[in-house]
């Protein structure tokens, strides 16, 4: 074979071997959690949570109902970081009724329904926060004491 084709067989080799780019590997896809739904009612006239203690894991979409078993009284449902509920409930009571006893923006506040009428059901859905444990309350004036909780993330 002359110089000049196996020049040439040379380069189209070398341009067929270096052309085509390296393959990326693909990155592990994380499990996935599925969503997360909890109920949790009131407890008539009483002013208290049926439950108290919840367990969800990390990364989960959660959707909480809360539903007001009450004939007459109103609740919600309010997620806080750690060591934050007395004030928040504080600070909600001073919000006032018009604001669901709620500070508009309020940074301690993880998620929170809105306030639930007698015979009521509201929702809300966040993502768990990272792993902890973490305080729940009612925020209408005067239930904080009776109406709490914790929400274990894992």
């Amino acid at each position: 074979m002359n110089n000049f084709f196996k020049s040439v067989l040379l380069a189209a080799l070398l341009t067929a071997c270096a052309g085509a780019p390296a393959a990326t590997p693909s990155p592990i896809p994380k499990p996935t959690v599925p969503p997360i739904t909890l109920e949790l009612g009131s407890k008539g006239e009483e002013m208290s949570f049926m439950n108290n203690h919840f367990e969800v894991p990390a990364g989960a979409q959660v959707t909480l109902k809360l539903i007001n078993n009450s004939m007459s009284l109103m609740h919600n449902w309010v997620l806080v970081k750690p060591g934050q509920a007395d004030v928040v409930a504080t600070d909600g009571a001073a919000a006032g009724e018009a604001n669901d006893y709620l500070v508009k923006g309020d940074k301690r506040i993880i998620a929170a329904t809105r306030m639930a009428k007698a015979k009521e059901t509201v929702e809300v859905t966040f993502p768990a926060p990272p792993p902890g444990t973490y305080p729940f309350l009612c925020t209408f004036p005067g239930h904080a004491a009776m109406m709490h909780g914790e929400l274990v993330v894992k």
